[in-house]
């Protein structure tokens, strides 16, 4: 087995992407040939290549008739992994699957019948049972014909261990992490003239987060606009950097008591990200243990433990693991008040921060290797192989 093709539902402005690009270019330096293909805009893997770049060809849906010209003995992909069983991909594969012989692996991120759900606005049952009179997006999972995908699977990856629930009883899984650009996120002081040059006030407690808004997070992110404005009615100045963009209205009608206290960025430059996370005095996660949250791996969590921070989290997916009161605080739910209690906590123990910033990086150092969660992904290649 040597030609390795992975199947991108998006172009490379998805956080799945960054996941690809760091486990093809790892492959290649294990001596497979990687190509990764994408619906359209191919050139968008400058996006993710910046700092490490490309090691693998890259080609799009579109040039299907020359992809055995992509991989360096011009033919076929000997193992395809295609990132998440959604519409696009699935009719994707079986244009390759009638051109090529290989060896299929399916990657789950998401609880993809809540994603439906939230996507459509009706229960998944209904969805389900609909009998062909909804139009299921291309975007999203087919209420049953992903299930039949799974099922035609030479092995299934999940991202979250509680994931498994989805794979079918005959399909070998593997939990696979995803690493962190530790050559880019790592502990660092903060720099003034950044803090100045985007308006961050002085004397404030500063929170970060790095992420968009969306039907399935909407209650999380809003929360954290509410603590940093119930923090400033209690007296302790404290304001949200934010970047990223919202794909619906979170915070209502009049959304003055929550802009007040917030430098909202918008899209900004991946490079710029550790910077911006630099200037934070605690890094959040809000949510709760729910069908959402229990079957993800936050992207933002890897850079916010790598930073060397406090971090606060839910006791849900990597909260699971993660060790409360030495790598993180983990609490049942992260919400407006408990964020507030916590970080009255943090700033009236500072060895608590100290204790949580070393147990973070040393987290991030263990599980969050680009290299070593490759070798684990090699290997489950070669085992069903």
């Amino acid at each position: 087995m040597k030609n390795i093709l992975f199947v991108l539902y998006e172009d490379f402005h998805s956080n799945s992407a960054l996941h690809v690009h760091h486990f093809a270019n790892n492959l290649v330096k294990f001596g497979f040939d990687c190509v990764v293909t994408v619906p359209k805009n191919k050139q968008t893997v400058s996006e993710v290549g910046k700092h490490l770049a490309n090691l693998y060809q890259v080609t799009e849906y579109g040039e299907f008739y020359r992809l055995n010209e992509c991989f360096k003995n011009q033919k076929g992909p000997d193992l395809v992994h295609i990132w998440t069983p959604r519409e696009i991909t699935r009719n994707y594969f079986h244009k390759l699957r009638k051109a090529y012989d290989f060896k299929l692996v399916i990657h789950l991120e998401d609880n993809e019948e809540y994603v439906l759900e939230k996507y459509l606005n009706k229960p998944f049952q209904e969805i389900a049972t609909a009998n062909g009179s909804l139009t299921i997006p291309d975007n999203v999972a087919h209420p049953q014909k992903y299930k039949e995908f799974l099922a035609s699977a030479d092995g299934v990856t999940v991202i979250i261990e509680k994931l498994k629930e989805f794979v079918p009883n005959n399909v070998p899984s593997l939990i696979l992490w995803p690493g962190v650009e530790t050559g880019s996120f790592y502990p660092r002081n903060s720099y003034p003239e950044i803090a100045k040059k985007i308006g961050v006030p002085d004397n404030n407690l500063v929170f970060s987060y790095t992420g968009n808004v969306h039907a399935a997070n909407t209650y999380e992110v809003r929360s954290l606009y509410l603590a940093v404005a119930m923090l400033n009615r209690e007296g302790q100045p404290a304001v949200l950097i934010r970047t990223g963009r919202d794909f619906c209205d979170f915070l209502g009608d009049d959304d003055s008591w929550a802009r007040q206290y917030t430098i909202e960025l918008g899209y900004v430059d991946r490079s710029l990200m550790p910077e911006i996370l630099a200037l934070a005095d605690v890094l959040i996660q809000p949510g709760r243990p729910d069908k959402f949250n229990d079957y993800r791996f936050p992207c933002k969590l890897p850079e916010f433990l790598a930073m060397g921070k406090p971090v606060i989290l839910p006791a849900t997916n990597i909260g699971l693991v993660i060790e409360n009161q030495k790598d993180a605080l983990v609490l049942p739910v992260v919400d407006a008040v408990n964020i507030v209690d916590s970080v009255g906590k943090l700033l009236s123990v500072n060895s608590l921060s100290e204790k949580l910033s070393e147990g973070a990086i040393n987290f991030a150092k263990t599980h969050l290797n680009w290299q070593e969660n490759t070798k684990l992904l090699q290997s489950f290649y070669t085992a069903i192989g």
